[in-house]
């Protein structure tokens, strides 16, 4: 079987991506339980994390189209269909988690009255600024919601791993290969 191989900026762009998902994850996690909160080192990793997070959500739009424009190779025949089938709602969902959680984020800074800035460059408020919310602070709900679909998000990147894994190690087919990088000859 000849192996199909994602083009070049789609397996670009999901590097570049899973790494800075990775960072976002490390980062937020030792913003919300390592460093002091009120801290100098607090307001660097939070600008940090907008930041990056910004970036990310233009990259995904990046990553959109070039899906469109480029599309994956298909799956090999020996996948079963309905893991096939498991392997599109699971990219899907990669997608959709990506903006939803990315949109928590800006939303979190807006309603609470503050602006979302792209590393010191103030980006368009698209959320109102929102006091009260069913006698909820707007801020706080969409701050949790960010951070534990956040934590979903990485049981799914987590399984979408694992499944490349199983499909390279167990199945004997080499699905992580059609996105890995090679190096010119």
């Amino acid at each position: 079987m000849t192996e199909q191989k994602y083009h070049l900026h789609a397996r670009i762009l999901h590097w570049v991506m899973a790494f800075g998902f990775f960072f976002m994850w490390l980062c937020g996690y030792t913003m919300t339980t390592l460093v002091v909160e009120d801290s100098a080192q607090e307001d660097t990793f939070v600008a940090l994390h907008i930041s990056v997070g910004v970036t990310l959500l233009l990259l995904l739009a990046v990553r959109v189209v070039v899906r469109i424009r480029q599309a994956p190779p298909p799956l090999p025949k020996e996948i079963p269909a309905f893991e096939q089938s498991l392997a599109h709602l699971g990219h899907i969902a990669l997608y959709a988690m990506s903006i939803v959680i990315i949109a928590l984020g800006w939303a979190t800074q807006n309603f609470g009255g503050d602006a979302v800035e792209w590393f010191g460059l103030a980006m368009p408020k698209l959320f109102p600024t929102i006091e009260f919310i069913a006698s909820y602070e707007a801020d706080e709900v969409a701050e949790t919601l960010h951070m534990w679909l956040a934590y979903i998000m990485l049981a799914m990147a987590v399984g979408h791993i694992g499944a490349a894994l199983v499909h390279r190690w167990i199945d004997g087919i080499d699905i992580l290969g059609r996105m890995t990088i090679d190096r010119p000859q």
